[in-house]
């Protein structure tokens, strides 16, 4: 779209989500001719008025865009503050390029484009690319809240676009947890729902059909839970069951939609159901990406799809209201820490480990401990506090954290396991803030690279739009002021989050163990899943492509299928590559 003036040409992917605010500001100031009622017309108006960066900074939305400025002969490519929507920018021969898509740039190069494998080795790491990284060494991703800017005159040198960040996830938070909001709980709980209700009525404006996401879990239920208040008649829910009941939540979303009255779907989810997906996923997630949840998020937001047309969800409340087990255990295993010497706990971890390997530590603490524990996570919480026993600082100990588990090393031809601190090794001695510091790297890096990519892509595939309230501007803002004890309390975290929902959801919402959206991937690939996990492992092929050691990786996999190891989540990051990497280059 062209603005009035001429001056810009937009290109732009997203929502925003008080283009009538910003319309209504613009027009006390200026005369303007709309000549229609679109958010893009808008953010051009914006533009002329405010400037690229200022406007930028007033949009609150999910949102890529491209602006080329006529009068400079620049190009400007934005990202929302949050990192909701991708954008993909780099150099392929002598042209700048841009796409919301790598399929879109792999379209542009004459041949197979080249792999940086230190990425490589950092995807399977983490089991998503992190950060402003590619895996094509010649493109990078914009960051969240980022504007690129680019003249013609650098771009036909071959020059690099000039990066400015108008809005700083660390520096924000840092700066409004230094000065927490002064109340008692009752007004805590009261801001949250004028807060909430503000951002889920801003993501109920939509000319076209409307439902939420419903878990399980108290995150979904609160958004689930003001849609329904403002909803004239009972609204569209829906969630994704398995027919292995020690992963499946459907129950407890049943009974949340019971008591919210939605009208609600559950689909439960088996092996051959994820059969079909798996193919499908490296042409949906485009670039590596190996969070196995991915499976059910992409038939989630297919049923989804085939009723409406927007959804709601409640991504970004774990990592604003201290929702992972992680941000409860780290002050406990830190006062561990300090009372018991490294030594002895490296005699500790090398016990463990024996002892695990054996499985009776999880015969024994099932023998003990209540039915309703989490089984299929036991033996992952165990093996990541042999991990964590031997650590030396608190930087450490979230890098291991941040890990899907065993080391990468001799995996990638050509380069070494170079992980590396997210932050330097001086971080907080006392307890509660290296938990804040924790939620804030989550909430920039692990939310970002991780959970929303799982969700855009997968909605974009199917044409749905997922808005997401806990992740509105305002909120996220107001939510870094919180006091910690309205986060985490008495072992527990999200305790301001459960005080709200049973205000407002009538029995009351029980406080449970988080479940997430995991799934039963070692029985898959043991199973079903084997014959498609021995192709893309088969040692000639791997081999020929010559990125991933053929003897290490046999190795890895060989003893995971014997039961010898539970890398599951590692070997599912190897499965991911392997499969994006015959999917690119078809």
């Amino acid at each position: 779209m062209h603005s009035a003036s001429g001056r810009f040409t937009l290109v732009f992917n997203g929502e925003i989500y008080n283009a009538e605010e910003l319309r209504r500001d613009i027009d006390s100031h200026t005369r303007m001719a709309w000549r229609g009622k679109s958010d893009t017309e808008v953010m051009l108006a914006a533009f002329e008025k405010w400037g690229v960066i200022d406007a930028t900074q007033k949009f609150n939305g999910m949102f890529a865009f491209a602006l080329f400025d006529l009068q400079t002969e620049t190009i400007h490519l934005a990202r929302d503050p949050i990192g909701k929507k991708p954008l993909y920018y780099g150099s392929i021969g002598r042209s700048f390029v841009f796409a919301s898509e790598l399929k879109a740039l792999h379209a542009l190069s004459d041949g197979p484009m080249d792999i940086d494998r230190g990425v490589l080795s950092e995807f399977l790491r983490l089991g998503y690319v992190p950060g402003s990284q590619c895996i094509h060494p010649n493109l990078r991703k914009l960051q969240a809240g980022s504007v690129a800017s680019m003249t013609l005159a650098c771009a036909a040198v071959g020059g690099e676009a000039t990066v400015k960040k108008y809005w700083n996830a660390s520096e924000l938070s840092s700066a409004t947890v230094a000065s927490p909001i002064v109340a008692d709980d009752e007004s805590l709980v009261s801001q949250m729902q004028t807060q909430l209700e503000r951002a889920v009525s801003r993501r109920m404006i939509s000319d076209v059909p409307l439902g939420a996401f419903l878990s399980g879990g108290v995150d979904s239920a609160l958004v689930t839970a003001f849609i329904s208040r403002a909803s004239n008649s009972p609204i569209k829910t829906f969630t994704i069951g398995f027919s292995d009941g020690a992963y499946d939540e459907s129950d407890r979303s049943s009974a949340t939609a019971k008591a919210l009255g939605t009208d609600h779907t559950i689909v439960k989810l088996t092996q051959k159901d994820a059969m079909g997906v798996v193919p499908r996923l490296a042409e949906i997630y485009d670039e590596p990406f190996a969070d196995s949840s991915q499976i059910p998020t992409v038939l989630l937001c297919a049923m989804a799809r085939s009723q409406v047309t927007v959804a709601l969800s409640g991504d970004g409340a774990d990592e604003l209201l201290g929702g992972y087990d992680r941000y409860v255990t780290t002050p406990m295993l830190l006062t561990f820490f300090r009372r018991c010497p490294q030594a002895l706990r490296r005699v500790i971890a090398k016990s463990l480990s024996l002892a695990l390997s054996t499985g009776k530590p999880v015969d024994a603490l099932q023998a003990i401990l209540p039915k309703s524990f989490h089984w299929n996570r036991l033996s992952d919480k165990l093996e990541r506090l042999v991990s964590v026993l031997a650590i030396q600082s608190s930087s450490e100990h979230y890098r291991i954290l941040a890990s899907i588990g065993g080391s990468v090393d001799r995996l990638v031809i050509g380069s070494r396991d170079n992980a590396r601190s997210t932050e330097d090794e001086t971080w907080p001695a006392d307890a509660e803030s290296v938990v804040e510091r924790m939620m804030h790297l989550d909430f920039a890096s692990y939310l970002v690279d991780d959970i929303l990519v799982k969700v855009d892509r997968a909605s974009m595939s199917v044409g749905l739009e997922v808005r997401s309230p806990f992740l509105d501007r305002e909120f996220v803002e107001w939510a870094w002021h919180l006091p910690m004890r309205a986060k985490i309390r008495s072992g527990r975290g999200k305790w301001i989050s459960y005080q709200l929902a049973n205000r407002l959801i009538p029995g009351g919402f029980p406080a449970q163990p988080k479940m997430g959206f995991a799934v039963p991937l070692t029985s898959w690939l043991r199973g079903d899943l084997r014959d498609w996990a021995e192709d893309l492992l088969d040692a000639r092929r791997l081999s020929k492509e010559g990125f991933l050691d053929p003897q290490e990786t046999r190795r890895r996999w060989d003893a995971f299928v014997k039961g010898r190891n539970d890398e599951r989540h590692l070997i599912w990051a190897i499965l991911m590559f392997q499969s994006w990497l015959a999917k690119s280059r078809s």
